[in-house]
């Protein structure tokens, strides 16, 4: 049978799995500026969690770990 008229098979939807995909920080030099201008003018002493946002990537060449981002803009909200 010629290969364009193979029956396909779709993937089976069990097989597929989520996995843990370990990551590397990456700070940038924004986030610590940013971060120490909120801490002395805004948090002072309050140790309260914050809120940021950072920006997670996974689409380096295998080998290459995936890495989240922290950049001034994380204080933005």
């Amino acid at each position: 049978m010629p290969a364009c008229l193979a029956p396909h098979h779709p993937v089976d939807p069990g097989s597929s799995k989520l996995q843990f995909a370990p990551f590397s920080s990456a700070l940038n030099v924004g986030f610590w500026h940013e971060l120490t201008q909120k801490k002395l003018n805004e948090y002072r002493l309050d140790e309260t969690p914050k809120v940021i946002k950072g920006y997670y990537y996974n689409g380096d060449p295998s080998g290459f770990p995936a890495r989240l981002t922290l950049e001034f803009s994380a204080f933005d909200m």
